[in-house]
């Protein structure tokens, strides 16, 4: 954190003015007064982490959202993006996988017409092949 912490303290005195998102792991983090604000305006839940520490955070998978909402408060942000995006990227089809996995396990094989199925797995693979 000390290393986030000093390039969130280079940051601000570079430009004051914006709010900076970092992205640590699967998360965006937002430190300190940064954090106090959105906290303020969008209702993210502070964290304390220690004396002059507070942060909050979103999944990288709500970044569009949150895009739109600092935007429409009319905060100005930056987003700081250390990692590889391959990590990014990664999550993403794991989430995809996952509504996959979970689309299989709800159907309900009783009341399921050989039509329907076909359309089922044609749909699941076309999405599959978005992910390759």
């Amino acid at each position: 954190m000390s290393k986030l912490l000093n390039q969130y303290k280079e940051l601000k005195k570079e430009d004051a003015s914006s709010i900076y998102l970092f992205r640590v792991g699967i998360f965006y983090n937002i430190l300190n007064e940064d954090a106090k604000l959105i906290n303020e305006k969008l209702g993210l839940k502070i964290t304390d982490l220690g004396p002059s520490i507070f942060k909050c955070g979103f999944p990288v998978s709500q970044l569009d959202k949150y895009i739109i909402l600092l935007n429409e408060k009319k905060i100005k942000y930056k987003v700081i993006d250390n990692l590889q995006n391959s990590n990014i990227n990664d999550y993403m089809k794991n989430i995809e996988i996952k509504k996959i996995l979970n689309r299989i396990s709800n159907i309900d094989m009783n009341n399921t017409t050989f039509q329907q199925a076909f359309n089922t797995l044609l749909d699941i693979q076309n999405k599959l092949k978005k992910l390759e």
